[in-house]
């Protein structure tokens, strides 16, 4: 398993398509601030510790002087923790009212999530107006591997516009549906019933899919989807393209998506050399479900009907998870991604923690998803201990990568064995927890 193995970290890089490395709202510098209060929250935003923000905000808020800094912190919580309606307003009055003391980067940085948060309510002539700006702006000075994200909302925006925006329907009790485990690669992937056009089929479940469904031109030919457009950028191993369909509805269960879309990748020979899919089930059935048990000693979906509360440790980021857990005694957020095989990690961790890593055997391995596969050195950590929320967890002989041919940190993610190693894992997106028993 050390050796040159290879294996596939679910799909989870092909789904995100979202505005990638934009940390405008956490990068503004404020150094006019008049009162503590507006240098304390300055130096909250400034941080980008979003649990740090959530819990000292409310009682800083009244105190501020500077309006555009309860904005601020309103935007960047609002994206964080799922709050689409709060982050619009937010960054609404931040566009209208302080392009000026933002400055131009962070206004652009705004702009994007703006439209991505558009996209996500299901305003898709908004956001496609939206995507459209930003590339009218910045295609002259930009890349288009720069500017991908926002040619996706662009084009997804307008080839949504007439469509009515996705919404649920469910009985009134908890349903449950039935979860199936298969081998791939060096993991295992989770596999969840979904019915459209009469059509069962089981979708990998993927927390790490970051825009409505993904699924394969042969499923997509098979239960009828509607194309709607082609020539959808989103990056995965690479920047390539797909195409955007819908369906009237999907079901899961008792539970009916309305209006869901998909994102339909055309076959590829490498990748499905090692695994072939027909569907991810993605972001946007799961924000809108709102809570989902793991029920593994069941071997079940239950979706309950009363969803419950606690204390928040993940955060969106792209449209993706993160969980905040506990590693030798500090914290550490970590992408949450159930499409991953396996859980692995980053050179955020190496950068962090070199102690854990100390005379391990350096080995390439391979991760892949769309645009092919790509080969890459790491390490093997025999035991992985940490906290989730004070509850101990162990994985057992997690890769770590530590090839440095990213330009930015990455944390790795928490995968499939890490939802196996629970009785029952509650993900819940309305107040944003993942506890395990």
């Amino acid at each position: 398993m050390r050796n040159c193995f290879l294996f596939i970290i679910g799909i989870r890089v092909a789904c995100r398509v979202c505005v990638a490395a934009i940390a405008i709202l956490a990068g503004c510098c404020f150094v006019c601030s008049q009162t503590r209060a507006d240098m304390e929250l300055s130096a909250i935003i400034n941080s980008g510790d979003l649990f740090r923000l959530e819990s000292q905000y409310p009682s800083l808020k009244d105190s501020v002087s500077m309006k555009m800094l309860n904005l601020v912190a309103e935007a960047q919580l609002g994206v964080g923790f799922n709050r689409l309606e709060s982050a619009e307003a937010a960054m609404d009055s931040l566009l209208l009212l302080h392009r000026d003391e933002l400055g131009e980067e962070a206004v652009v940085g705004i702009a994007a999530l703006r439209a991505m948060n558009l996209l996500n309510m299901g305003q898709y002539q908004a956001a496609g107006k939206a995507g459209e700006d930003l590339v009218n702006a910045l295609k002259d000075v930009m890349p288009f591997e720069s500017l991908y994200s926002f040619v996706f909302i662009e084009r997804v925006g307008k080839a949504l516009c007439n469509a009515p925006s996705p919404y649920l329907v469910r009985p009134s009790r908890d349903v449950a549906v039935p979860m199936r485990c298969d081998s791939v690669g060096r993991g295992r992937h989770i596999y969840i019933p979904v019915e459209v056009n009469g059509i069962t089929k089981d979708y990998i479940f993927d927390t790490g899919c970051s825009f409505g469904n993904f699924v394969s031109e042969k499923y997509a030919e098979e239960v009828g989807l509607r194309i709607v457009a082609d020539s959808i950028p989103v990056s995965g191993m690479k920047v390539g393209y797909v195409k955007l369909a819908m369906a009237d509805s999907l079901k899961i269960g008792e539970l009916v998506y309305h209006n869901p879309v998909f994102m339909v990748a055309a076959n590829d020979e490498e990748v499905d050399s090692v695994f072939t899919l027909d569907g991810v089930l993605g972001y946007h059935f799961l924000r809108d479900v709102k809570e989902v048990v793991i029920d593994n000693e069941g071997k079940r979906f239950v979706f309950p009907n009363q969803i419950s509360c606690d204390e928040s440790n993940m955060f969106f980021s792209s449209n993706v998870p993160s969980l905040r857990i506990e590693y030798g005694g500090q914290p550490f957020n970590v992408v949450f991604d159930t499409g991953n095989a396996k859980s692995d990690l980053g050179n955020e961790f190496v950068k962090m923690f070199p102690a854990a890593l100390s005379g391990l055997f350096e080995h390439t391995t391979g991760r892949g998803g769309f645009g092919g596969i790509s080969h890459v050195k790491a390490v093997t950590l025999p035991e992985f201990q940490f906290k989730l929320s004070g509850v101990p967890v162990t994985l057992y002989d997690t890769e770590v990568v530590t090839s440095d041919e990213e330009s930015m940190l990455f944390s790795g993610s928490l995968g499939t064995d890490f939802v196996l190693a629970f009785k029952r894992l509650v993900i819940n997106y309305e107040n944003m927890f993942v506890k395990g028993e």
